[in-house]
This record gives structure tokens, sequence and C-alpha cells, in this order.
């Protein structure tokens, strides 16, 4: 392969920045801009930080750490060689375009992990959850991702497509040398062994739709009657004050986003305006938009002001909440003032003021979004896997069809073989190149 380069940090002034430089000439392309103080060649110390200077035309322009791995004991395989010099915009872009001029070309997005997926250092779903880990929003999204590039997820894989291959072995072994002497399979034992497969099929691709929400995240929509604190547990649940607080009813008249990690999980929170039955053309644009931000949430988690009496408005509003579809957990807030109503039942008391009873409303969060499996890299994490496991799976209930109706056994191995493709999709071996280029393009240009 030719040889790329990219600044593999992100592109803002910092203490350092990294380029990247991979392929056959790295070394020799690093050596036209890099040299080191003490006068050894790069390649005399592999695996080693060195430090020089970075020069263009005999002038200096950084002094670095420059350090290169011989193929294939690097990241992508090749040989490979990463400058850590300092971190202004402008002194990274210069960099950048001399090691160009060396016999570099610009990197594509995510062509390194490209390059280590076919050069066999990774597999496809290893691959992925490298993208996984870097735009990761929680705790739990850096566990499952972390335990995709362990390899968990891929070994699961590899343990279902070994007793395909298996089958598909014994059944094409009949098909083709019958005439042979090749003992017929038992097909009572091949519909045991599908049966089985396809019960580890089926529980792979229902780990999809908790993988996803560490992967996708999930938007969660605080409503409630106006004045009764949806501000103030935004920002109790972020952290940090990104919400105006007010006592004047009606403050939020716009829907405000905000990211946070509840218990693991990455979530978008959006603080909507009041929901009230009102007459003002301002308000009741921000009460509509609150609505459309509703009706794309994936949970409603909705406010009540527990010092005050219920009202119409809080009426008004757990109508429309409850009218949405969606699951819906229901906070009393002010839990650290005298009740003005008992609690109803599965009703969490709080206070965004003490933060009494947070960890506790998380934890509904969390079950009602059905987030109970440990995120650990078992957990399939993007659509791409889900529809390759559906498609399996659909071969398999063909193959199982075929069996039960007394088709001949040939017929059964062509289904097991769609199957077993299908499966390998997951961790690349039969991937195509569209499916290569769509998986790497979402990456980020440097890794």
């Amino acid at each position: 392969m030719d040889t790329v380069t990219a600044i593999a940090t992100a592109p803002i002034t910092a203490a350092v920045s990294l380029i990247r430089i991979s392929g056959e000439g790295a070394l020799s392309v690093a050596e036209k801009i890099f040299f080191p103080f003490s006068g050894k060649p790069l390649s005399a110390s592999p695996r080693t930080a060195v430090y020089g200077r970075v020069e263009k035309d005999g002038q200096l322009l950084d002094r670095a750490l420059c350090t290169y791995f011989a193929a294939p004991a690097s990241y992508t395989g090749e040989d490979c060689v990463e400058l850590c010099c300092h971190g202004g915009r402008a002194l990274t872009e210069l960099i950048l375009s001399i090691i160009y001029e060396a016999g570099a070309r610009p990197a594509g997005p995510g062509e390194f992990t490209k390059r280590a997926y076919l050069n066999g250092k990774l597999d496809l779903a290893e691959a992925e959850a490298v993208g996984d880990l870097i735009s990761a929003r929680s705790v739990g999204a850096v566990k499952n991702a972390a335990g995709q590039l362990s390899g968990r997820l891929s070994r699961e894989v590899a343990a279902i497509a070994d007793g395909l291959t298996d089958l598909c072995a014994h059944l094409s072994a009949w098909t083709d040398y019958a005439d042979e002497g090749v003992e017929p399979p038992d097909m009572s034992d091949v519909g045991s062994r599908l049966s089985r497969i396809r019960g580890e099929l089926s529980r792979l691709e229902g780990s999809f739709s908790q993988g996803r929400l560490y992967s996708e995240g999930v938007r969660i929509a605080v409503a409630g009657s106006p004045n009764v604190g949806k501000s103030s547990l935004l920002n109790a649940l972020a952290g940090y004050e990104r919400a105006i607080v007010s006592d004047v009813a009606g403050t939020t008249r716009d829907t405000l986003e905000v990211n946070a990690d509840i218990l693991g999980l990455p979530v978008t929170l959006t603080d909507t305006a009041g929901l009230r039955d009102t007459e003002d053309s301002i308000e009741r644009l921000g009460i509509d938009r609150a609505k459309r931000e509703i009706e794309t949430s994936s949970l409603v988690l909705q406010l009540l002001d527990g010092s005050l009496p219920l009202g119409k408005d809080d009426l008004y509003a757990s109508e429309l909440a409850r009218d949405c579809g969606l699951p819906v957990v229901t906070a009393v807030n002010k839990s650290d003032l005298p009740p003005a109503f008992p609690l109803s039942e599965g009703y969490i008391a709080i206070s965004c003021a003490t933060g009494e009873g947070l960890e506790e409303l998380k934890r509904a969060v969390k079950d009602a979004l059905g987030a109970s499996a440990e995120p650990d890299g078992s957990l399939v994490s993007n659509r791409r896997q889900a529809a390759a496991l559906r498609l399996s799976g659909q071969h398999l209930d063909s193959a199982m069809s075929a069996l039960s109706s007394g088709y001949t056994p040939d017929l059964v191995w062509i289904d097991t073989e769609a199957a077993l493709r299908a499966l390998e999709e997951i961790t690349g071996r039969t991937a195509s190149e569209d499916v290569l280029n769509r998986v790497f393009e979402k990456f980020c240009v440097g890794k």
C-alpha cells in the first residue's frame, strides 16, 4: 500500500499533537523531515520515543518525539511512524504539508484502522469497536466498546460459525461424495443442531435492543407543567448548570438539550417548555415544540411539584405525556418540603435542591428503557451487525423448514451455508468492499 498520513489528535490548539504516518515508505518519509539529536537513524531504535528536530530545508520547525514501529508490530500492521509535536494548529498543518512533500498522501477517514483490518490486526467487529470507543458518551458505552475491541463479540460469533461450518462440511461431503461411502447425515441430529444454533443467533440478535442504547444513546424529554423544577432536574442530572432556573412560570420557551450519563447509559435530556393550556402565542410555540420533542424521544420523564396540590396544568401535562405511547417515569420534586399530596404507586420522590432520590430515579429510567444487561462487549451495538444476524437467522429458518418438510440434505446445506456467509459478515470474513467502505467512512480522519 502507499504511504498515508494524518493528524491523529483533535484539530485544536493544545499542548501536543500526534501525526501518524503508515505504509511501506513511512520510515523514509519520516527520515526526510525528522532528525534525532543522537545522530542515530530512527530504525536503530524501533518502538522507542526518539527526541529530535523537525526541519524544512534545514530550518527548525519544532523539537519533537518520534516513534518508529516496524511492520508487522504496529497498529496498522505496516511500517508506522508517530510524531508527537507541539499542538499549535498552524505548526501541525505545516509539518503535515512537508510530510506530503516527502512522499505521503492524506489518509482518508478510518484508513489506518482499515489497514489494520486488511492486515489481520483486527476483525471488522473489533474495528467498529474502535469507532464506538472514540464516540462513546458514557461509561457503559466505553465498557461495551472496549469489550468488543477485546474480541468478546467476535468470539461469540466465531463459536456459532464453527457450529455452522461443521454442519455445512458434513452435509456438503454427503451431497458431493454419497457414492464414495460417506455416511449420510443423521437428519434428526442435524435438526437439533440447527435449532440450538438458531437459539444462539436469536439471543445475540436480541442483545441489539440493549446494545444500541449504549452506541446510539437515548433521548429523554423532561416534561411537566410550568415551574415544577424541570430545568433544575436537567441541571441535577447533567451535573452542571446548563438550564436557566427561575421562579417565574413559563421561563423556558424553547427546548434545551444536554448530554448526560445515567448509570452508564448515554442520554440526551431535553428541557421542554411547561405544558399547560395557554393563550400566550409565544408560550404556545414553546409548548408545541415540547410536544414534538416528546414524540421523537424514547422516554418521558414527567415531573410534578410535591409541595403544591395537583392542578389542572399537572393533569394536562400528565395526559400529554401518557398519550405519546412512550414509557413514562414520574418524579415528584421538592421532597425536602412538606408534601401536599400522597405519592401514587410508582412515583419517585426527589429533591433537585438536595439530590435526594436522584439515584433511585436514574435506576427507574434505566429499567424503563430495558437496559438491564451488563455492557461487557457481548451486546451487538450497531445496525449492520444486527442485520447480518437477522439475515443469518432467516436462512437458518429456511434450512429448518426444508428439513421438516422432508427435502433432501443438499437443500438444507444450501440454506445453512447462506446462514454461515451472512453471519461471517459481522467479523468481515465475507464482507464486500461496499460494506467495508460504509464501515470506515464513519471514522474520523487520523484513526
